[in-house]
């Protein structure tokens, strides 16, 4: 029986239900999610029923047994990562923070490893709430956590963080402060982060842009305020449009397309809502939206933009894979900065000038052009220089696959020495010759990232063929680009931890979390019920014995 109470609990986790409820007496109306789901188990199930109505010493529905119970979940999983841990040869640690519902500080904490057969997981393992919001605390943080599954400090290669100068700060940050227990845990500052600051960049620098983005952010603004408006959007254009979030230029790309694609109609649903409505604000904003979307300038950047933003948000996608590693990274930049110049070479035909007009607006036109051609100069030297690989980076570009001809004929020194240099626990003759080998062979050059290299030489049982470029492409495969799976346990977060249960605490809050972000891992473990099981009834003396049949 104490199995199915674990399968309720398991299901409240993973589909982010509160397990508590207003009134929990046996007379209530209203008991919560989880009582009610044991209630409906046990009318399907006879001998649950029985139990919940004639248990006197253990019934197993109670608040302290929940606790328990979670915290067993929380210890099995985390036994479980270790023991994946301990077979990988290197973990990489991604960390960030936030600010709940409740106005704590959350830092997530998240571990990259691969499996035996050369995946790479990214593993939540996390939530702690840190004393202050300082290098110090939080390197503590990350380090707690580390002791707890690392027992070679070798072992770290990488940390992933977001740019904020607590965390990237060159002196002082929590990324020194973990490099002097951690020798060989380089620095990642998320790259989709930077595709951020790079568009932020780009877009700030002129006048006409800025105020294009001010005007194509009242869109969204001016409906989301009145049922009124939407019911005429739903009506009239048949498509809302998306909201503005400052840190994700994915959002931005889809308000850009729709505006772009809707125009038409958008433009005779303003007109209908000016026509309409009584109230004099309503009035004032559709008409003033109404001109600014029909303007020349408006246009022009709306068509500049629409050719940008999908590659940006192409991009923006390829950087959230948790499969990506840095030579795929690697290719997805490089294609990114040739589109761009694509594009940078293609703003001479855009052209949204009245006939009757273009002689009038020439000059005009070419300045917008010139302008739009220098935002396209800064997103690619922005890009070029943010997305450099340097340092420990510098090992991915002796796997980049259209380069093993250039470097068949010419072998990259410098790169191996830069490689051999921030790993050197490497053996460089050995890789040297190995990498010789790799170029000169027409198989590996069908490769297309560092992680299908590493499966393809698993797959064809070449480790100890290759030993040493294993081991790099196990370093390369095993390092965080970005980290999204952060900002992906935040999502959970929020809906964990709600304003109807603010004053949840860090042990409950972790289990319930994990249960839903990792609930794929929870549900491949056959036996992770019996393990729960175990550790329940060893956790302290109850009052009845589960160990010898697992049962109550």
């Amino acid at each position: 029986m104490l199995a199915q109470i674990i399968n309720c609990i398991k299901f409240c986790g993973a589909f982010e239900l509160a397990l508590r409820g207003h009134d929990e007496k046996d007379s209530s109306a209203n008991p919560g999610i989880f009582r009610g789901l044991i209630n409906f188990t046990a009318e399907l199930d006879s001998a649950l029923k029985e139990h919940m109505s004639e248990a006197t010493v253990f019934k197993g529905t109670s608040k302290d047994i929940q606790n328990d119970l979670l915290q067993c979940m929380l210890e099995v999983y985390h036994e479980k990562v270790k023991e994946e841990i301990g077979k990988a040869d290197y973990v990489s640690v991604i960390a960030d923070e936030t600010t709940d519902i409740s106005s704590l500080t959350q830092m997530v904490i998240v571990l990259r490893y691969l499996l035996s057969n050369g995946k790479p997981v990214e593993r939540f393992w996390s939530f702690v709430n840190p004393n202050n919001c300082n290098a110090a605390s939080l390197s503590t943080c990350v380090k707690d956590v580390l002791s707890q599954v690392i027992h070679d400090k070798n072992k770290l290669i990488s940390q992933s963080y977001d740019g904020a100068s607590v965390m990237s700060g060159g002196n002082a940050g929590v990324h020194v402060l973990i490099r002097q227990d951690y020798p060989y845990a380089h620095y990642v500052h998320c790259y989709a982060h930077k595709l951020n600051l790079i568009m932020a960049q780009a877009t700030s620098q002129n006048t006409q842009v800025r105020i294009f983005f001010a005007d194509i952010n009242e869109i969204p603004a001016f409906f989301s305020n009145s049922p009124q408006r939407v019911r005429v959007l739903d009506d009239i254009v048949g498509k809302r449009f998306p909201g503005i979030s400052n840190i994700r230029w994915n959002f931005k790309s889809r308000l850009v397309e729709t505006v772009y694609e809707h125009r038409g109609s958008l433009i005779n649903c303003l007109e209908e809502i000016q026509e309409q409505s009584k109230q004099t604000s309503t009035i004032t904003q559709a008409r003033g939206l109404l001109l600014r979307i029909q303007q020349p300038v408006f246009l022009f950047w709306l068509k500049v933009f629409h050719l940008i933003m999908p590659h940006v948000d192409i991009l923006y996608n390829q950087l959230q894979k948790k499969q990506i590693d840095s030579v795929s990274a690697k290719k997805a930049i490089t294609d990114f900065q040739q589109n761009i110049q694509q594009i940078r070479d293609s703003i001479d035909t855009i052209d949204v000038n009245p006939p009757s007009e273009k002689k009038r607006k020439v000059e005009t036109s070419e300045t917008r052009k010139i302008a739009a051609k220098e935002i396209c100069d800064t997103v690619i030297t922005q890009a070029a220089d943010r997305f450099k690989f340097t340092g420990h980076l510098t090992a991915s570009k002796l796997f980049v696959t259209e380069n093993f001809n250039k470097y068949n004929k010419e072998f990259p020194e410098m790169l191996l020495n830069e490689t051999h240099k921030a790993y050197p626990f490497i053996n460089e003759p050995r890789l040297r010759t190995e990498l010789e080998i790799i170029y000169m062979r027409q198989d590996f050059r069908n490769t297309s990232s560092a992680s299908v290299l590493l499966k393809f030489i698993i797959e064809n049982n070449l480790e100890r063929t290759f030993s040493e470029s294993v081991k790099l492409l196990k370093v390369l495969v095993t390092i965080p680009m970005t980290t999204s799976e952060a900002e992906r346990c935040f999502s959970t977060l929020k809906r964990v931890k709600t304003f109807l249960r603010s004053t949840m605490g860090e042990d409950r809050l972790t289990a319930l979390a994990m249960l839903s972000i990792e609930k794929q891992v929870i549900s491949d473990m056959d036996d992770f019920n019996e393990r729960v099981i175990d550790k329940f009834a060893q956790k302290k003396e109850r009052r009845m014995d589960f160990l010898p049949h697992h049962t109550i």
